[in-house]
């Protein structure tokens, strides 16, 4: 077993922020520097790690919970706070071990889907909720930035509408792709609008961008909340570790685009 220092979950989150933070903040037009935080073989490693830990301690250690619980308990007191219906169709995009969803199948949501193009992390995630006997949440192996021939091959996710879709980190992730990095943010926008039901919300958690800068580059999106988050005042200077913001669907650009 790969076992963890007692300090690990402290010591990832630092070094990511570090990274994160670092980026320079660009517009939507510009390339942020690449990381391989923005690669398929970095998630792949690090699952395939988690899903060993997973098995060698007995199901105990899912693993990095991704913004920690309190991001996605915030998450679940808006969801409750807007009265969005038990069964709504709900999307994890870049479910990683699963948490989110177990979060929200403790709620008592049942349409709960994950995806993500990390084989392991669909691997351990399915794991995890197979042996807790859960059958209110289904993963897929896909990729949100998959273009329209490969979504073809997934169609119970891309041929679908979702009431609320969540991204806690993803979007960064694609971001720091050392590839194509603009191309594939142009099309994680237009595939989310593609499966976000027209009145449906998208919430997405970044410690990479602003609030500002969030709402610049979702400029088709509607902007209509923002989730309180940890706040730090150091050197003169305060800010949120993290921005939670939610969106609403584009239906006006969207409509106009598929006619």
């Amino acid at each position: 077993m790969n076992a963890r220092p007692p300090d690990f979950e402290r010591l990832l989150k630092a070094a990511v922020l570090k990274i994160l933070q670092e980026t320079p903040s660009v517009p939507m037009e510009t390339d942020l520097n690449p990381s391989n935080l923005g690669t398929r073989e970095y998630w792949d490693d690090t699952y395939s790690t988690e899903l060993q830990n997973y098995e060698d301690s007995n199901g105990v250690d899912v693993g990095e919970i991704w913004f920690g619980f309190e991001s996605e308990r915030r998450i679940v007191n808006w969801i409750s706070k807007m009265d969005i219906l038990k069964s709504a169709q709900i999307l994890d995009i870049g479910s990683g071990n699963g948490s989110m969803l177990l979060s929200l199948h403790k709620n008592e949501y049942t349409n709960l889907t994950g995806i993500d193009y990390s084989e392991a992390a669909v691997s351990l995630a399915t794991k995890v909720a197979t042996d807790r006997r859960i059958n209110t949440i289904t993963y897929r192996l896909a990729d949100i930035t998959a273009s329209a021939e490969a979504q073809q091959s997934v169609p119970e996710i891309f041929d679908r509408k979702f009431d609320l879709c969540i991204d806690k980190g993803t979007y960064d992730a694609v971001c720091l792709a050392p590839e194509n990095s603009k191309e594939k943010r142009v099309a994680y926008m237009e595939n989310v609008a593609k499966i976000l039901h027209s009145d449906g919300y998208l919430i997405v958690t970044s410690c990479n961008w602003t609030k500002d800068e969030l709402i610049t580059q979702f400029t088709d999106f509607t902007f209509i909340d923002e989730l309180p988050a940890p706040h730090f005042q150091f050197g003169g200077r305060s800010g949120n570790t993290v921005t939670a913001l939610v969106f609403k669907h584009p239906v006006q650009r969207y409509r106009c685009l598929h006619k």
